[in-house]
């Protein structure tokens, strides 16, 4: 664990990053103590920062948010949210956890989703900092695979700690895990919520004069595929190509750092691809726009022709649909979205998006968006009633929040 954390320190996380997951903050570093205490929300990484950004807008009063991964951090840092002060969630060791505590007086604490560390709840009991596990989900893997010695870790671990489920079976999952059943609740999927809620809804800057179809929030494999596919295509369809002035496949892959990789990869297939970061150009000979770069997915979204949500051509059980949704672009996604079931069964049932089963499937679709748009406008079209329909778990949330911390603090 040591050894894993001096590692991405000296990749991406700095000197904050390998101090403070060890709980060691310098006397110049901001504490979060103030008369009543301060509500501290944990979001792992980026997927978890983005699904709670609604929260964190909502909520009128100062918070600590900390994250696992720098990247998560740099995310949240390029929101600019003066009432949020970010540093990172200690190891899970009894030491780390404890001067965590001391460092910030906290009097609540949100775990989002799945993050159940055992001397991190109990540092957390003992300095009577009640938890509730928000956007609360558990895979049939995990709940399967906790028994003997685990499944008392997670009992005792959760032991007075609320949760407020995505689902009736992720509640379930829950209470069969060890959590009482008095405190589990269904209160929706989080992640339905606009991230923007009450802003302006102006569309971002385009980022590329060019016609494109997007693939977004990819993993390793992916890319490989869909480049593959890309490259491929059938003459007739190079000519369409053509005649719109040939469109690009951009990729913006789920964890951003990876963009160098996936070029190297690409080129040992005889694919070239711009990278974004390092501001390459994209020329004649190259059709791929690999966008790693972080805080830009909702313009991507927002100009594509078409788009393909990743993790669910390999088995990582896919990404949030509703984003694009909300934009009005065509959603695509594989066949692997158990992460996501119930909104991408609203959704199919209602022909507001396409399942597909492998990565020459998608780049007809997005070939059929690039020659006849208009054959997709309607589908678009009832996916963004579909995403708008779901917005107001945010509401639902709030008030479960404000009703969990009057029953953990009775007192305040």
């Amino acid at each position: 664990m040591a050894l894993y954390t001096l590692l991405r320190a000296r990749k991406d996380g700095g000197r904050s990053y390998l101090y403070e997951r060890f709980g060691l903050y310098p006397q110049s570093h901001p504490n979060s103590i103030s008369t009543d205490g301060v509500i501290w929300i944990h979001a792992a990484s980026v997927g978890e920062v983005f699904t709670v950004l609604p929260l964190i807008k909502a909520v009128n009063t100062k918070l600590l948010v900390t994250t696992t991964t720098p990247t998560g951090a740099k995310v949240l840092s390029d929101k600019r949210l003066a009432h949020v002060e970010h540093c990172y969630l200690p190891v899970d060791l009894p030491g780390a956890c404890q001067r965590f505590f001391k460092h910030h007086a906290i009097r609540e604490g949100w775990i989002v989703e799945t993050e159940i560390w055992p001397w991190l709840y109990a540092c957390a009991n003992q300095n009577d900092a009640g938890l509730t596990i928000i956007n609360g989900r558990l895979s049939p893997k995990t709940s399967s695979q906790a028994n003997g010695l685990l499944a008392t870790t997670f009992r005792r671990a959760l032991q007075g700690v609320a949760v407020l489920a995505r689902s009736e079976d992720d509640a379930t999952r829950f209470v069969n895990l060890g959590a009482s059943h008095s405190l589990v609740s269904v209160t929706g999927n989080l992640k339905y919520a606009h991230p923007d809620a009450g802003q302006s809804d102006e569309k971002p800057a385009v980022l590329i004069n060019r016609p494109y179809v997007l693939a977004a929030s990819t993993h390793d494999d992916e890319e490989q595929q869909l480049a593959v596919a890309w490259s491929s295509r059938p003459t007739d369809s190079a000519q369409a190509v053509e005649a719109r002035d040939d469109p690009l496949l951009v990729i913006v892959p789920r964890h951003a750092e990876r963009g160098a990789t996936i070029q190297k990869q690409l080129a040992g297939m005889g694919i070239q691809a711009a990278l974004r970061s390092s501001n390459e150009t994209v020329n004649s000979g190259c059709s791929i726009y690999i966008a790693d770069t972080l805080g830009e997915l909702q313009a991507w979204y927002s100009y594509a022709l078409a788009c393909f949500v990743g993790g669910s051509l390999i088995e990582r059980g896919g990404h949030n649909i509703l984003e694009p949704a909300r934009l009005g672009c065509p959603v695509a996604v594989g066949p692997h979205t158990s992460n996501f079931a119930d909104v991408i069964d609203t959704f199919s049932k209602n022909d507001a998006l396409v399942i597909l089963d492998d990565a020459a499937q998608v780049i007809e679709f997005m070939h059929n968006a690039i020659t006849d748009q208009n054959t997709l406008q309607a589908m678009a079209q009832r996916a963004r009633l579909h995403a708008q329909k779901s917005e107001a778990v945010l509401t639902v949330y709030l008030e479960a929040l404000t009703r969990s911390e009057i029953s953990t603090h009775p007192g305040k």
